[in-house]
């Protein structure tokens, strides 16, 4: 029989794992979503990872498919969402480029707000020495991450460690490449909040980070479905090259958990579906919707995700 503190440790675990989950869903699920899709949420593979690894990636991904989902229909609720993704910052990074792009002002000033509410909270708790700590093994404990564990993480420095590249010449071409991505994430967002900018800020957020695991993808099937739901509203049928794309994603957690050959190349799935929605917001829409379409589309998926 076991002893009574793991009995409290395996049902804490559970509650916390159930909780958190519900509210995934809570947040994660539209209206107006076929059943097929809402059965994703249940069995897509980073769920399925997320529950045999634990740790907050149901949390985190509620907090930034919520703060994206309220961006145009809550501000304030939006920005308390984006604020609380604090307790994870590096998920967070491409946050204030879109909210300032987006001008959502209001948003803003209640993600900051969140975050100052739980600096001081936190102080008041720990004292503030411990933030000097924090800075001070930062950059090192990252660093461990993406050489130590990089078989778990879908991020570019993770991935061109363990191809074998050294880590300096990983960290600059990381560094590059966010830049890169928040430029791009600046231009969706310039065109307003819409569904499939909150979507490449969920895919871009992965190609931005130099600090992700593959229990932090959660928030990512909400950006597969959301492409999906873009097909729906436009009334067209996806293409197979397309579909190849969505599932290449869908599966990536099942990749990287493997010990396969294929899981060198886990950042080629992100990086094609980071192309595909800028496909779909500068190429497609523009190419092949009507204005007064494209208004009516934009006007239905604002604060949807």
């Amino acid at each position: 029989m076991a002893p009574i503190g793991w009995i409290d440790f395996y049902w804490s675990y559970a509650f916390w794992m159930l909780a958190t989950f519900a509210f995934y869903l809570a947040v994660s699920w539209c209206r107006g979503s076929a059943r097929p899709a809402s059965f994703l949420l249940l069995v897509a593979p980073a769920t399925v990872a997320t529950f045999s690894f634990g740790q907050t990636g149901f949390l985190t991904s509620t907090l930034m498919v919520g703060g994206c989902r309220f961006l145009g229909s809550r501000p304030i609720l939006s920005g308390i969402f984006f604020g609380l993704l604090s307790i994870k910052p590096q998920l967070g990074v491409l946050v204030p480029i879109a909210l300032v792009s987006a001008r959502s002002w209001m948003t803003l000033a209640a993600a900051g707000t969140t975050v100052l509410a739980l600096v001081f909270a936190s102080s008041a708790a720990f004292g503030w020495s411990m933030w000097s700590l924090w800075l001070a093994q930062l950059l090192t404990h990252a660093d461990w991450a993406a050489t130590g564990q990089a078989q778990q993480m879908p991020t570019i420095i993770a991935n061109l460690t363990f191809v074998g590249l050294d880590l300096p010449v990983a960290r600059v071409i990381q560094i590059a490449v966010a830049i890169v991505v928040a430029g791009i994430i600046w231009a969706c967002f310039h065109r307003g909040p819409t569904n499939l900018a909150s979507s490449a800020l969920l895919v871009g957020t992965f190609l931005a980070t130099p600090y992700a695991f593959v229990y932090d993808m959660p928030m990512v099937t909400n950006a597969i479905l959301a492409v999906i739901r873009d097909d729906k509203q436009r009334h067209r049928r996806m293409s197979m090259p397309e579909a190849l794309i969505l599932l290449s994603l869908l599966f990536l957690p099942v990749v990287m958990m493997e010990t396969w050959r294929p899981r060198a190349a886990r950042s080629i799935p992100l990086i094609l579906m980071f192309g595909l929605i800028l496909w779909r917001i500068f190429g497609n829409r523009l190419g092949n919707a009507r204005p007064e379409t494209t208004a009516g589309i934009r006007q239905e998926e604002m604060g949807q995700i």
